[in-house]
């Protein structure tokens, strides 16, 4: 009888033709977006899709109508240590221009282009907010609606644009890099020249994209700048359990945990066998779909050996893509995959930590699961989400450049002993999955509600105000001019 109203309910729904557009070649982000794509379709939406990752077994709302996969060099297990630590000088500069201007070139593409000039009509965009803005040039080709989906918390430029209030004063910018302390003058110093840098160098950066759009889109196609600031809606990867609280704008809706549901991904019964005769517990390790952890020097490697088969009987599963990599004595109480179902893995109860690069996916699942991590972040948003988990007590962080023997015994032994961190983790997984709604649902519901009533009654009137009008300058200005010649008439009246 549930079943029947269900479905009765469904069939009754209003549905919308809905473009996805994704061309940001990142396994992880790409878990988040064909989740929210994929609960869309399964709404009874429409949905088409340009994307990087194709999917295998889609839903029947789901299509996938320009197919970029090998448009550009793959990262997923392609990224090396020596490279991850090129992104951790300067993210910024990565997302402004490989991850951004270089993605609208193909906009270029003959099949691309195909799209573009024979394009259907749509109700809504949804395109990622990361660096290739120029794709929020769809909607105004279309002149419909874009929502954006930002899968980390939101970068300086964004808020910038969404209108939020990120105020450095309290709240941490997402590239900072290091703890942030809002007592500390330094670390407010060290916060607002870092806001400010960042908005300046990806605008400065992203400047080309308007003549990138207007070559591909559209002639007439506005500034970059002018679009950013008609996105309707923005998805935003973040929770205040791992992020801490903030004031937002209405514009900007928190989906936390939005690609996490009750049917976990697919495990082989191998490695189920595995994990449930691990009855003396399991650690798992991984540095995320991009970084190879048989990349690391080999002395690193063998320090790692050496700490993990000290482990024994526990075991230790290893996400390694290519184990003729690795330097032979692999002690027998490792397990190395190719790939890994991670959020079967960490729901399973033999799992007692987690040795994670720190991306924000990763400890989502983490919090979610009520796992305890060791962070060994590399770059990006991961300095920031790994010192989060730290403050709280759900983790501890290892340097990248300090994984020794000593430093992996003394943190795996002090993770075990102290009850503190598997306390912290299940007490924050319990809040973090206390809300009035799942986090699907509720960016389904935002995003149907741009779509019957567009997002003008969203937007922060902060995006049509200058910097100075946002700081009261101009109101702080006149009230020390008018105290000054109070003072001035009262010093002059008194001397004479």
């Amino acid at each position: 009888m549930y079943l029947l109203f269900e479905l009765l309910i469904i069939s009754f729904a209003e549905s919308y033709r809905i473009l996805g557009v994704f061309p940001l070649p990142s396994k992880s982000h790409d878990v988040m977006l064909s989740a929210l794509m994929k609960g869309l379709a399964e709404r009874n939406h429409q949905v088409d899709v340009i994307t990087q990752f194709p999917e295998k077994n889609p839903p029947p709302n789901y299509k996938v109508v320009v197919d970029l996969s090998g448009s550009t060099e793959a990262v997923t297990n392609n990224v090396s240590m020596k490279y991850a630590k090129t992104l951790s000088g300067n993210p910024t500069f990565y997302m402004s221009t490989k991850y951004g201007n270089d993605l609208c070139h193909l906009m270029g593409l003959e099949k691309m282009q195909s799209f573009i000039k024979n394009i259907p009509s749509y109700d809504l965009v949804i395109t990622e907010a990361f660096g290739a803005n120029c794709y929020y040039g769809l909607g105004y080709l279309l002149n419909v609606p874009v929502v954006a989906i930002s899968c980390i918390d939101e970068p300086t430029w964004i808020s910038e644009y969404i209108g939020g209030n990120n105020n450095p004063a309290f709240v941490p910018n997402s590239l900072l890099q290091g703890t942030f302390d809002k007592f500390k003058f330094w670390d407010r110093l060290r916060n607002t020249i870092g806001y400010v840098q960042q908005v300046h160098d990806f605008k400065r950066l992203t400047a080309v994209q308007t003549q990138l759009m207007r070559k591909y889109l559209s002639p007439d196609v506005p500034d970059v700048r002018e679009l950013e600031r008609t996105v309707s809606l923005l998805l935003v990867n973040r929770h205040p359990v791992i992020h801490g609280p903030k004031p937002i704008t209405s514009a900007v809706v928190e989906v936390s945990a939005l690609h996490i549901n009750k049917n976990n991904s697919q495990i082989s019964l191998q490695l189920q066998n595995w994990l449930d005769d691990s009855q003396d517990g399991v650690v798992y390790f991984t540095f995320g779909s991009m970084v190879l952890i048989e990349t690391l020097p080999p002395e690193t490697l063998n320090a790692i050996y050496k700490s993990f088969s000290k482990l024994a009987p526990m075991r230790v599963l290893m996400k390694i893509a290519d184990p003729s990599k690795l330097p032979p004595g692999l002690p027998k109480n490792i397990l190395t995959l190719p790939w890994i179902p991670q959020l079967s893995v960490l729901d399973h109860k033999n799992v007692r930590v987690f040795i994670t690069h720190g991306g924000l996916m990763s400890c989502q699942e983490a919090l979610y699961f009520g796992v305890p991590i060791i962070g060994i972040p590399l770059f990006s948003d991961q300095m920031q989400n790994v010192a989060r988990f730290e403050e709280k007590n759900m983790g501890i962080k290892i340097n990248y450049e300090n994984i020794n023997e000593a430093s992996l015994d003394e943190t795996l032994r002090t993770i075990f002993t102290d009850p503190k961190y598997r306390e912290n983790a299940k007490l924050y997984s319990k809040l973090f999955k206390d809300r009035p709604m799942e986090a699907m649902d509720t960016a389904v519901f935002w995003i149907e509600y741009v779509i019957r009533n567009g997002g003008m009654y969203l937007r922060s009137p902060a995006i049509e105000l200058a910097w100075w009008q946002l700081a009261l300058l101009d109101v702080y200005g006149f009230l020390l001019l008018c105290g000054i010649s109070v003072l001035t008439v009262a010093y002059y009246l008194i001397k004479f």
